[in-house]
């Protein structure tokens, strides 16, 4: 007689709770498992995730061609949070194209496996569970997860209005905001900065950032400065007087700002600037504050950067004519393709932001809304007509970034990553038209 199987093994409390609310992930998982190529004509075409493949084949040919191991690469190298190789090379490109108030030298820096991990760990180490960190909406939100799987923290997104958001009045908000959480009982632990910005493509003025900098001073907040789109600069010939883009780092937020340098930390990585998300490279710099970079020490293995990924990045890094030719050219093709894009949805009369900078146009599709499903039954709210096209273009074979999810406020506004090689580009703009042209209301 067969014995009778247990019930099933429980997870933890905290593995419960991480899958819950990993469930919204199963559908960007189920994404990429079928996205579109030469050997998948009739997969989904990406305009919804941050990838950069406009320098694909040259990197591949040439990381290809040039990884070189050596003996340490096969061990667990020589520092807990990197190696002498990539710190040595990283230092080299903040002080040539970061132009920091003080050199950035090897010891300021701790390298992750991605931004993304390195964002858990911050927030691990600067909040405690239930802090927030503010940020302007709309804002990346990836950071949702990263700063609250593990750390139990949350974003707090600050609506600032309609002001230029990339005005310093837009603090005021921040203000307002700090009251309100203050009057409930709430913490907040720092304030994040995503310079350039995703997913409005633009550079923030320095007298924000000298703003965002009095602001943590007054609460007592960490500054945290996501620069990752950093070298992925632009000219849009619709924009007379582009703002250049300045780092945290060039900034002496001490004097210019009575802002405690400890405060302020910066995000970095190889996934956008070097079209490179699955090599998994990032890092931080925190030039002032021995105390924080040290408290990495202790789960920096969780984080460890492959030795071959770290070779593959150092060798860019550490030649400057191969890294210069890559930045020039990849903003070359940017450029490029940001015109292209831009003149495609300007001849459809399709409304859409200037950037910049960044990956991404910001599209306002509220013309191609609809108020009923094909059952006649009408759409109770804006987001449920937002889905409603989110769906048509995944039923079309694209996949383009609803705004809800960045918890814009507007309605019918997708963001659109546009660099994008141009035969897939084409192959993609062709379903979008299609959807469109149903769409569109006349």
């Amino acid at each position: 007689m067969a014995e009778e199987a247990s019930t099933s093994p429980t997870l933890s409390k905290r593995g419960a709770r991480a899958f819950e609310e990993s469930a919204h992930l199963l559908g960007l998982a189920s994404f990429l498992e079928t996205q579109y190529s030469n050997q998948n004509p009739n997969g989904v075409v990406n305009f919804g995730v941050a990838e950069n493949t406009l320098m694909q084949d040259e990197l591949k040919a040439d990381l290809n061609a040039n990884l070189q191991l050596q003996d340490l690469d096969f061990t667990y190298g020589d520092h807990m949070c990197g190696s002498t190789r990539i710190f040595k090379g990283l230092a080299r490109l903040f002080n040539r194209y970061f132009k920091p108030v003080s050199p950035v030298e090897p010891q300021h820096i701790v390298t992750g496996c991605g931004v993304t991990a390195l964002i858990d760990q911050v927030s691990h180490l600067l909040g405690d569970e239930g802090d927030l960190m503010l940020i302007a909406r709309p804002y990346y939100n990836g950071f949702n997860n990263d700063v609250s799987l593990r750390s139990r923290c949350s974003m707090h997104g600050v609506d600032t209005g309609s002001i230029n958001p990339d005005s310093p009045q837009t603090l005021a908000a921040f203000e307002s905001a700090m009251s309100q959480l203050e009057s409930e009982g709430k913490t907040a632990c720092a304030v994040v900065l995503c310079n350039p910005h995703n997913p409005l493509g633009f550079n923030y003025r320095r007298e924000t950032l000298l703003a965002y900098c009095r602001f943590a001073e007054k609460h007592d907040l960490h500054l945290v400065c996501d620069e990752i789109y950093a070298l992925s600069q632009f000219e849009n010939e619709k924009v007379a007087d582009k703002v250049p883009f300045t780092s945290i780092l060039s900034v002496d937020v001490k004097r210019e700002a009575g802002c405690n340098p400890a405060r302020v930390h910066v995000l970095y990585g190889m996934s956008k600037d070097f079209c490179a998300n699955g090599l998994r490279v990032g890092c931080l710099v925190t030039q002032h504050n021995p105390d924080f970079r040290n408290a990495f020490v202790g789960t920096a293995l969780f984080m460890k950067v492959s030795s071959a990924a770290d070779a593959l990045w150092s060798r860019l890094l550490l030649d400057d004519t191969l890294l210069d030719n890559f930045v020039k050219t990849n903003q070359a093709r940017l450029r490029a393709t940001i015109k292209y894009c831009l003149d495609w949805f300007e001849a459809r009369g399709v409304p859409c932001n200037q950037p910049t900078t960044s990956h991404f146009i910001w599209l306002d599709l509220r013309n191609y809304l609809r108020d009923r499903d094909n059952d006649g039954n009408e759409f109770a709210t804006d987001r449920e007509r937002d889905k409603d096209l989110w769906l048509a273009f995944l039923e079309a074979g694209i996949f383009v970034a609803a705004g809800y999810a960045y918890t814009s406020t507007l309605p019918g506004h997708f963001r659109f990553t546009f660099c994008v090689r141009r035969d897939v580009l084409e192959v993609g703009l062709k379903r979008l038209e299609s959807v469109l042209k149903a769409r569109k209301k006349t």
